[in-house]
């Protein structure tokens, strides 16, 4: 796609701008050089990304409050389209579930902004299928726009190929390209293939995740067939945190190394704010989550050749310098007004603050509540469970005392997750439990009392019994209850207890009651909470 003999340098933008004063008039070098030259056209590709639900700011990872919201990057979304009319507005996954007024809707308001909005795009996200087929179904039924997953089969056949119209899975396309002022620009939209390693298969009926590599390179060039001058990558996919490489999910620098000559590559689902950097001499952006940042991606092109002479991308942070965009707020009021209401609902006291975080092997405050709470659950339900595997999704968050809402059980649980039971022997429970303990995610069994020795990848279970200190029954099968995240593998990490649970002697069942629900119920049953003693087995607990 590059031309190297026409390939403009940062240096040769710099003077020309500055001869002309434009650096303080205009937001990016692009947009400067666009202004100064007839013969070149910018387009700016606008972008969200992991907005989760949320409308209204929030707080970030480090505890920042009165951050993102999607009100607030609309906001800056109508700034950069007034200062650049060629812009395409996408977005790159993970929609509308995380809040509870998307919960409410199952994600329609979150869809019916997009629209209104006119967003050329969306792209199928993980956290899209958390409630159901029905629900991604309803969502693209529901969506104006086109919806991008090039790597997906859809009904057994690929995306963009589904010949019902009046289908779901029409809306599904591999690309879309759009002609802007003469250039005709190609967006290709990938997911993430790690489903399968989160959901239960139920959720993502009739669809199958490729690995991207193949499908991005018929996608690229069916869109090169139709006239396409230029090619955007983006993915429901990142970099990993700390490596920056590829997973099971994420399939960047693949992508990245086998289309060098693509322009950009907008990123998501890894929840990073990443600005701008060469990835494979591509370059590589991500917006972060929850709206807390936005992004733009400005292409320059000669206008006459149409070839790309200089690319450049920014993430702007959206705290309290930007207002919320008053037409996004009064359409979503009354469902906001609604969801504050259920949200400050009293559902009982806590009578002492409950710690997220314990030793190793040891359940903190918090897991054991939750485990008293799914036992109770499933009680409900005439299903009686020897133990619960679980952690917190938070280990540095408390559980203060004193009267406690509905809003405070979604800060302890902010993900949907069915419970799901199986029959495993002890032997089992050791296995999964060792790789449990090695995979350094934190959780912990309730009911059972285990003893370890060694750390890290040498840690290896020396003794296990029930938590009143009876042993165990080496020809019994005991009921333990999982969520529904970690029974899939909790995203690669627990390959044996996936396996343990696909085997048909486990007789695994998922339970329709959600981790959060039992959580309220608990409270709502009990009124008063007092923190659970570690020694008391948790089917006594409930």
């Amino acid at each position: 796609m590059f031309d190297p003999d026409k390939f403009w340098t940062r240096r040769d933008f710099l003077k020309l701008a500055g001869r002309a004063g434009l650096l303080s008039a205009v937001p990016t070098l692009a947009s400067a050089a666009a202004a100064l030259d007839s013969d070149t056209v910018c387009i700016s590709i606008l972008h969200t990304t992991d907005l989760h639900g949320h409308i209204l700011p929030t707080s970030d990872y480090d505890g920042n409050s009165d951050r993102g919201g999607m009100a607030r990057c609309v906001t800056q979304i109508r700034r950069w389209q007034r200062e650049n009319p060629n812009s395409n507005l996408i977005d790159v996954g993970d929609v509308y579930q995380g809040t509870d007024v998307s919960l409410r809707n199952k994600g329609e308001l979150m869809i019916d902004l997009f629209n209104h909005l006119k967003y050329d795009a969306w792209i199928v996200g993980n956290h899209e299928f958390d409630w159901g087929i029905e629900t991604f179904t309803n969502a693209l039924q529901r969506s104006a726009m086109p919806v991008l997953a090039a790597n997906t089969i859809l009904g057994g056949k690929p995306a963009g190929a589904v010949s019902d119209s009046k289908h779901p899975f029409a809306k599904v396309h591999p690309f879309i390209v759009k002609e802007i002022a003469g250039i005709k620009l190609a967006v290709v939209g990938v997911t993430t293939p790690g489903m399968p390693f989160w959901l239960v298969p139920e959720f993502t009926r009739g669809i199958e995740f490729q690995h991207p590599v193949e499908p991005v390179r018929r996608a690229i060039a069916k869109a090169k067939s139709e006239g396409a001058d230029a090619i955007v990558l983006s993915g429901h996919m990142g970099l990993k945190m700390r490596s920056g490489g590829d997973d099971f999910a994420n399939s960047v620098m693949a992508l990245t190394s086998e289309f060098p000559e693509v322009a950009a590559f907008i990123a998501g689902h890894t929840h990073q704010s990443i600005p701008s950097r060469l990835t494979n001499g591509v370059l590589f952006t991500q917006a972060d989550h929850f709206g807390i940042h936005v992004g733009r991606v400005d292409l320059l092109f000669d206008r006459n050749s149409k070839k790309l002479l200089h690319r450049e991308a920014i993430c702007e942070v959206m705290d309290n310098r930007f207002r919320c965009d008053n037409v996004i707020l009064s359409r979503a009021q009354s469902q906001l007004t609604e969801s504050d209401i259920a949200l400050a609902q009293p559902i009982g006291e806590l009578a002492e603050t409950l710690r997220g975080r314990s030793r190793h092997g040891m359940a903190s405050d918090i897991e054991r509540l939750i485990g008293a709470a799914i036992t109770q659950a499933l009680r409900g339900r005439k299903v009686a469970v020897d133990g619960v595997m679980h952690g917190t999704f938070d280990d540095n968050a408390d559980l203060f005392a004193g009267p406690k809402t509905v809003s405070d059980i979604w800060s302890v649980i902010p993900y949907e997750n069915y419970i799901v039971t199986a029959q495993l022997s002890p032997e089992e429970i050791k296995a999964v439990m060792e790789e449990v303990f090695t995979s350094h995610e934190k959780r912990n069994l309730l009911g059972f009392e285990t003893r370890t020795e060694g750390r890290s990848n040498d840690c290896r279970i020396i003794s296990m019994t029930l938590a009143d200190g009876r042993p165990l029954d080496r020809g019994k099968k005991y009921v333990i209850a999982f969520n529904s995240f970690d029974s899939r593998s909790a995203g690669h990490h627990f390959m044996k207890l996936r396996a343990l649970l696909e085997s048909p002697s486990a007789k695994s069942t998922l339970h329709p009651v959600q981790t959060r629900d039992a959580l309220i119920d608990y409270f709502q049953r009990h009124k008063i909470v007092h923190r659970i003693a570690a020694t008391i087995p948790v089917a006594v607990a409930a």
